[in-house]
Formats: structure tokens, C-alpha cells, sequence
């Protein structure tokens, strides 16, 4: 049982990485998708979306951007 749900959630992440969904890690630079500011590797998370799925809101354009930097348009995304 416990084994199983270990593969699905490998799975998952192994397809959200390919896909770029949320499920998915990524694990280089992120850049806004506004101002193309480089954004920090490490951050303070400013939604519990961005604490459950990752993500950042530019310092200097205040644009919020998925883990994958892509621009979000609204709490939903």
C-alpha cells in the first residue's frame, strides 16, 4: 500500500517536472515575466499558494509568477 502511493507521487512529479504543471520541481533561475527581473532562488513565500505549489512575486514589478516563471493572472491559477 504505502509503496504504491510512493510510485504515484514519483509519477506525478515526474510528469508535473516534464508537463511544468504544479506538481512539477524546477530547479533553475526564474525570471518575471513583466520586467524579466531575475528573480532570488530562495524566497519568502507571499500566498499559501505560492507556499503549497512554489512561485514568487517580483520585488520590483510586484507581478506574481508561477514556479516556472509564468505570469498568474488571478488567486485561482
Amino acid at each position: 500500500m504505502v509503496v504504491g502511493l510512493v510510485t504515484i507521487g514519483m509519477v506525478l512529479v515526474i510528469y508535473g517536472t516534464i508537463a511544468k504543471n504544479r506538481w512539477g520541481i524546477d530547479l533553475s533561475s526564474v525570471s518575471c515575466s513583466s520586467c524579466k527581473a531575475t528573480l532570488p532562488p530562495v524566497r519568502k513565500p507571499a500566498s499559501l499558494q505560492q507556499a503549497l505549489w512554489g512561485g514568487h512575486t517580483c520585488p520590483a514589478c510586484r507581478v506574481e509568477v508561477d514556479k516556472w516563471g509564468r505570469q498568474l493572472d488571478g488567486p485561482n491559477q
